[in-house]
């Protein structure tokens, strides 16, 4: 490369080729209201969904027994997480504890996407957005003992 050379987005080889007629996202289309409709369109988008799975018996013990396959060794068998395996497990009996969160939809998230370092993602193992809120429902029903 010579020296003082710059490749800009412009000039790169990457985006090198004939130019599309339309907006630019790098252009000043997108200033004022247009890009404050689009940051609320974004975070309407973040916004929690309900908790699509209802929480009775039959959820509840189903997010039961995939609770005791999956998440004892961490949590415990209480979901207290007085374990020896993580020493920063969450306490899922106190949700003012929670690393990431205690709504049903941050609960929802930090299974199926993992929290922090420790939590990894558990979307795969459980199969399902369903079996994951029957395990929210089931942690849920720590809370109220």
């Amino acid at each position: 490369m010579r020296s003082g050379f710059f490749l800009s987005p412009r000039n790169s080889p990457a985006v090198a080729g004939p130019r599309l007629a339309g907006p630019s996202l790098a252009g000043p289309s997108l200033a004022g209201p247009r890009l404050a409709g689009l940051v609320l369109a974004l975070l309407c988008s973040l916004q929690a969904h309900a908790n699509p799975v209802p929480a009775d018996d039959e959820s509840v013990a189903r997010g039961a027994q995939l609770f005791q396959q999956f998440c004892t060794e961490c949590h415990g068998r209480d979901g207290r997480a007085q374990v020896d395996v993580i020493s920063d497990a969450t306490d899922l009996t106190d949700p003012e504890a929670y690393y990431s969160g205690s709504s049903e939809q941050e609960i929802f998230n930090s299974i199926a996407n993992g929290a922090g370092v420790a939590m990894p993602a558990w979307r795969t193992q459980l199969g399902s957005d369903e079996s994951i809120w029957d395990v929210v429902n089931f942690i849920r029903s720590l809370q109220d003992n």
